[in-house]
């Protein structure tokens, strides 16, 4: 619905008052749509970025339901306007996406409990910091995640789009085959799986006779595939182990190692690959798949706060390659995923509102605004302004032999 008022109508709107003044200056360098907000006496303003053209209808609408609300919304915090609509003090109606274009509006200056969340992993060590922070953003039950994922494999991570028009089952199916095919999995193999999620590389690999150790940080990823790995009937071995993987050990040697949207969680790559060269054969393969970013700003507060508890952030390139190389490893492949992580990212949106009513009673109206913003949130910085990257890498541990010697796929 065009809700571009007329010149008369335009002329009738109420003069937009003063604590909105900030709003408009910070609004003038930018091109952000055509907007409303509705105060709670029912006044609507209408503003847009200074480089927008002229007309056009409202794309979204924020509806300021109490004075708490107006509060927050002219902070132009992002992290009080966040908090305001998880508590109900503010809704957004119309384009959800085109709402978090008004983010380069915002500010984001929380030295204080930036500089706590990178202390705490320092004081209590990295295995208790992921055991205590990381594990409870999956802690919310298997019912609401299954009810936005995939329905045949349900994998946390982007899939892999061949077209626009692809479904996310699609995508995941590529996703899950590319993986097999880069760490040339056969029969017999093992694999450990880090972060091992709700089983979904083993739903795809399990088939074809390849074993799986997973590690998970989640209770309650935990107690789901603790169950599935007795149940499961496939032609393969499969167990489940609660750790980190910066304290697990093992008494084999790995065929490959694959991390599903995982490296986010995991920044100190040097002791990561560490790890890895102790717990893969030589030639074997390391994929992982995950978001990125060109330097290494920590994340928001409000995701730091609500989403990923700890020192989670996106993958810096350069980082994992000095470490992977420094450990014995050579990159084989990088691939950008940016836009199929963008499409999966508003598949798993648009499930997660077309499943609202029935999640809402498993986990609450709170947690479900927590995922909502989170989703599209991440989907804009992908797809709108390129803030965030995204990736598939494989490296392989070198063996002393060339790639051509060993089969390189």
């Amino acid at each position: 619905m065009d809700r571009t008022p007329s010149r008369e109508a335009a002329a009738r709107l109420p003069a937009v008052p003063q604590k909105f003044s900030r709003l408009q200056r910070r609004l003038a360098d930018t091109d952000v749509l055509p907007f409303e907000v509705q105060m709670e006496d029912g006044t609507v303003h209408r503003f847009a970025g200074g480089r927008t053209p002229p007309g056009g209808g409202a794309q979204f609408r924020v509806v300021v339901r109490n004075p708490s609300g107006l509060r927050a919304f002219a902070s132009l915090d992002e992290l009080q306007l966040g908090e305001a609509y998880l508590d109900g003090d503010i809704d957004i109606e119309g384009e959800f996406l085109c709402c978090l274009d008004l983010r380069p509006v915002l500010t984001d200056r929380h030295p204080l409990q930036l500089a706590a969340r990178h202390l705490v992993p320092l004081i209590i060590g990295q295995r208790r910091a992921d055991l205590a922070g990381t594990g409870k953003h999956y802690d919310l039950g298997t019912d609401f995640y299954f009810a936005f994922l995939d329905t045949e494999f349900h994998m946390y991570s982007q899939a892999l789009y061949t077209s626009e028009h692809e479904s996310l089952e699609q995508a995941v199916r590529n996703k899950l085959e590319y993986i097999t095919g880069v760490c040339r999995m056969e029969s017999g193999m093992h694999v450990l799986d880090v972060g091992g999620g709700w089983g979904s590389f083993e739903r795809f690999a399990g088939p074809r006779g390849v074993s799986s150790t997973m590690l998970t940080v989640s209770r309650e990823q935990y107690a789901y595939l603790d169950h599935w790995s007795g149940t499961h009937g496939m032609p393969c071995q499969m167990k489940v182990i609660r750790e980190s993987i910066f304290a697990y050990e093992a008494a084999e040697r790995y065929d490959a190692i694959v991390l599903l949207g995982v490296m986010e969680h995991l920044p100190d790559y040097p002791r990561l690959f560490a790890r890895f060269a102790r717990l893969l054969r030589p030639g074997g393969r390391v994929y992982m798949d995950f978001a990125a970013q060109k330097d290494e700003k920590p994340i928001g507060e409000f995701v730091a706060r609500y989403v990923f508890k700890g020192n989670h952030r996106p993958v810096y390139l350069p980082g994992l390659f000095k470490g992977a190389v420094a450990n014995g490893f050579e990159p084989i492949a990088l691939h950008n995923d940016r836009h199929s992580y963008y499409l999966t990212l508003q598949a798993w949106a648009r499930n997660l509102e077309a499943a609202r009513d029935r999640v809402v009673p498993l986990v609450g109206e709170r947690a479900y605004r927590i995922f909502r913003l989170y989703l599209w949130g991440c989907a804009r910085q992908l797809q709108r302004d390129g803030s965030l990257e995204s990736y598939r890498v494989a490296f392989q541990l070198a063996s002393g032999r060339s790639s051509s010697e060993i089969g390189l796929r």
